[in-house]
């Protein structure tokens, strides 16, 4: 419930912060004669000189729609931006580049409030869902009990090979390569008996100097302790201190969980800096076309890509049909990608299509270097 709470409270404020960039118009109400910022005389919706409304409220009704505006930015920005963010976002981006900003939410605010809300998504639905089987523990007696069974799978498959050595030698019209072949197999088979008892016998020579751990409860948190403090799942980032931290931290999952969530929302805005090299190797020599130009396209592409982990995490939680159609989406970011690309930069389908291949594996390298920055942040920090 807790988390909860915090996750709703960074929510609003993604949209109080939404809000102090894309700023309102104003909005309907009484009039001031003159501005309360500059006492300015005010004849319009703004102050002339401050660019202040007009229009302030002082009721506990207004502080709730500023609330759902900040949250949500209602009006008639948010129903122009959202359906081209969707359907037509290179047409959004090329508009938003080339001076038509008015009717459009900006990327910056939009890429915070969507950011957040993924966040505040994920936060709600629930944490990984791990399997205790990658944190296993093999104690002496597994590991001897393995052996025996490679030994005697072994010395099967060297009864079956002298068998058919048999046979090909008792045929009246033998062939010189059969019984050269089944020899061969007869000698392989004997090695690998030879190797399985050799392993057997080192492992029940083997002190038990890895005494069984202590059962899990069965949750992914536990698993994880008990591999950690069992030594199964080892920690080697090269230097003992980084090594001493991240063991500590995986010993206390949730805290490190919930760091590296923090880490990763916080850090977030990294991925646009990581992003526009990639973006510009896809336009080195391209007239008219600025780093501007790419931080548009990767702010307004990063929150289509919120939008959707936040639609497919909701599907996925309901199960059933959610599921199916969850599956589905996962199609949606080169077909977005493509369509950005050829709006956004006046490409032919041609010059969209290698771009949006390039752009893919691009994608992948800066989501892999964020994904490890966080996680080593939240490990070490």
């Amino acid at each position: 419930m807790g988390d909860d709470i915090e996750a709703a409270g960074a929510l609003g404020t993604a949209g109080a912060a939404a809000q102090a960039i894309d700023p309102e118009r104003g909005r309907h109400g009484n009039a001031h004669r003159e501005c309360l910022n500059c006492s300015t005389p005010v004849d319009g919706r703004f102050c002339r000189e401050c660019g202040q409304p007009a229009h302030l409220h002082r009721t506990l009704g207004h502080v709730l729609e500023e609330f759902l505006h900040g949250l949500l930015h209602v009006d008639t920005k948010a129903w122009r931006t959202l359906p081209m963010l969707l359907f037509r976002p290179g047409r959004l981006t090329r508009e938003y580049v080339h001076g038509k900003r008015a009717r459009y939410i900006a990327p910056f605010a939009l890429f915070l409030f969507t950011i957040f809300l993924m966040f505040f998504v994920f936060g709600s639905v629930g944490g990984p869902d791990l399997g205790k089987e990658i944190f296993d523990e093999q104690t002496k007696a597994e590991d001897v009990a393995e052996a025996r069974r490679e030994l005697a799978a072994a010395r099967e498959e060297l009864r079956g090979a002298e068998a058919a050595l048999a046979a090909a030698r008792a045929d009246p019209t033998p062939e010189p390569s059969g019984t050269a072949g089944a020899e061969g197999d007869v000698a392989g088979a004997r090695a690998a008996v030879s190797v399985a008892a050799g392993a057997l016998a080192r492992a029940e020579a083997r002190p038990d100097d890895r005494p069984a751990a202590r059962r899990s409860d069965g949750s992914w948190q536990d698993d994880l302790r008990v591999a950690v403090e069992s030594g199964s799942f080892r920690v080697d980032i090269g230097d003992p201190e980084l090594d001493r931290r991240a063991r500590k931290a995986l010993l206390n999952p949730d805290l490190t969980l919930y760091k590296v969530q923090q880490k990763a929302y916080k850090l977030s805005f990294l991925l646009v800096p990581l992003s526009l090299p990639f973006i510009w190797l896809l336009f080195p020599f391209r007239r008219g076309v600025t780093l501007y130009d790419h931080t548009v396209f990767a702010l307004y592409s990063l929150s289509f890509m919120s939008l959707l982990f936040v639609a497919i995490a909701l599907l996925m939680q309901a199960g059933g049909w959610g599921g199916s159609i969850a599956q589905l989406l996962f199609l949606a970011p080169p077909i977005h990608m493509y369509a950005q690309l050829k709006g956004a930069y006046s490409l032919g389908w041609a010059g969209a299509l290698w771009r949006t291949f390039w752009l893919l594996l691009f994608s992948s390298i800066v989501l892999g270097l964020y994904v490890s920055l966080i996680v080593f942040l939240g490990l070490v920090d």
